[in-house]
């Protein structure tokens, strides 16, 4: 993960915000800063680090680069199944559950096929958030889902934008 990552993992992580904040309803559209914000200093820094160095430095390996390819492929697909498959079985209600579920299981084959401890750490995350939004009343539950993966993303962004910094000042 570098600041290629860090700017997918932070675009998601607003939106996956800015989908809580439509859950929840009756917000003030300040709110909505919160995430473009957020996504805003992580593309900033991101893209700082990006033009600071020779073009491909913070490219994967072919090998890895197939493995993520791959995986965000199964995610792409995933995620629209699993909102034809909960609105149609009457359970719209656990949409971002279900949509971090998704997202997490798709980290789940990078950690180890990489591999990657900070992708399983998040893939766990993001699931466990999943699970435990699921399994509470609605729409708390999928407002704890949404917040929780949105603010691991963001948290994982930084990260992955904290070992890039470090990598190039070796």
């Amino acid at each position: 993960m570098g600041p290629w990552g860090a700017l997918i993992m932070g675009f998601f992580g607003a939106i996956f915000f800015s989908l809580t904040a439509v859950v929840t309803g009756g917000l003030s559209p300040i709110i909505l800063m919160i995430p473009l914000l957020a996504f805003c200093v992580i593309a900033a820094v991101a893209l700082q680090l990006i033009r600071r160095h020779p073009a491909g430095r913070f490219d994967p390996p072919p090998r890895i680069d197939r493995i993520i390819s791959r995986c965000t492929t199964g995610e792409a697909l995933g995620i629209p199944a699993v909102i034809l498959l909960l609105t149609n079985t009457g359970h719209r209600d656990l949409i971002l559950p279900g949509i971090a579920t998704v997202v997490g299981l798709h980290f789940l084959p990078m950690a180890y096929a990489i591999p990657s401890r900070p992708f399983g750490f998040l893939g766990g995350t993001l699931i466990a958030a999943a699970v435990i939004g699921a399994l509470m009343p609605q729409p708390a539950g999928s407002i704890l889902a949404g917040l929780a993966a949105a603010l691991a993303l963001w948290i994982a962004a930084a990260f992955a934008l904290r070992r890039a910094r470090a990598l190039v000042a070796t």
